[in-house]
């Protein structure tokens, strides 16, 4: 999947998004972006930007005071637009399988991962092979 660089900025307001269970509204998302990078007067055209690259839709309208406005929500998950920023890389494009194992390698070297988390890995791995198995015998 191809996606658009991102500017720090449009970056922060997806993360923000990411963080919610439900759609935000402009206002919302000013209020859980406190250290934001961008003046508040941009969030109309980061939005809209937002838009335009298929990162973000537009739910609905939510009632802010005495007015209406659009909520927003991610296209893609944090762990989605991850994995394509990665698919992305060159190297990757090279060689899928070796830079899959080197990344997941340097990233259990890193971490402080619990045994459920490993179990949870087997398991999706697991079920991933499988799945890969019947395409196979088709």
């Amino acid at each position: 999947m191809e996606i658009e660089k991102l500017t720090k900025s449009e970056l922060e307001i997806l993360t923000v998004l990411w963080s919610s269970d439900r759609p935000l509204s402009r206002a919302e998302i000013l209020d859980r972006s406190p250290k934001r990078s961008w003046k508040e007067s941009s969030i109309h055209l980061l939005l809209n930007h937002l838009i335009e690259k298929r990162m973000i839709r537009v739910n609905g309208f939510a009632k802010s005071g005495s007015h209406y406005g659009r909520t927003y929500s991610p296209l893609l998950s944090e762990a989605e637009y991850l994995a394509a920023q990665i698919q992305q890389i060159e190297s990757f494009q090279a060689d899928q399988a070796g830079t899959v194992t080197q990344l997941f390698s340097a990233l259990l070297d890193d971490s402080e991962l619990t045994d459920e988390t490993y179990q949870e890995l087997e398991r999706l791995l697991q079920e991933k092979r499988a799945q890969k198995v019947k395409k196979t015998r088709r």
